[in-house]
């Protein structure tokens, strides 16, 4: 049996990630520093004025968000809720609630994204009508077609 290391989260180094002006934060992948496999965890800093993600959801992955530092705005199928410090939510796989947070103030927001991992996971991003497939870790457009229609055989 392998037991996992005790690690300083002081001592993980923040990555950052950007996929635009408007997305775009900077993380400690702290599950993996501390060798996890099923669990993810994440802590991440999100800068005012700047989204999290894409609004999303998960049909295999539970998803836990838990605000450590600061305050943000939690979009919830769009609708905003206050979401700071000492606050926890869980969103449940395959429900079809999109969320993601949204820095509206003028301090830095920092919290926890902790959810389990799974290969057959898709997420779901309704607004822009993604998926993204775990599977083979690749973007698709969502849209419905006939099995038949890419068929060539003859």
């Amino acid at each position: 049996m392998t037991i996992n290391k005790i690690i300083k989260v002081d001592d993980v180094c923040w990555e950052s990630w950007q996929h635009s002006e408007q997305y775009t934060s900077q993380q400690k992948h702290i599950g993996d520093a501390a060798g996890c496999e099923k669990i993810g965890v994440t802590m991440e800093r999100l800068a005012p004025g700047k989204l999290s993600t894409v609004a999303h959801y998960h049909t295999k992955e539970e998803e836990h968000l838990y605000a450590l530092e600061g305050e943000a705005t939690l979009l919830i199928d769009g609708e905003p809720h206050p979401f700071k410090k000492g606050d926890y939510i869980c969103f449940n796989a395959d429900t079809a609630i999109a969320h993601t947070l949204r820095n509206d103030s003028d301090k830095e927001f920092v919290f926890l994204v902790i959810g389990n991992r799974d290969k057959h996971d898709v997420v779901v991003y309704p607004e822009n009508n993604k998926v993204l497939v775990r599977a083979v870790d690749e973007i698709y457009a969502k849209r419905p077609t006939n099995y038949w229609d890419a068929d060539t055989q003859e």
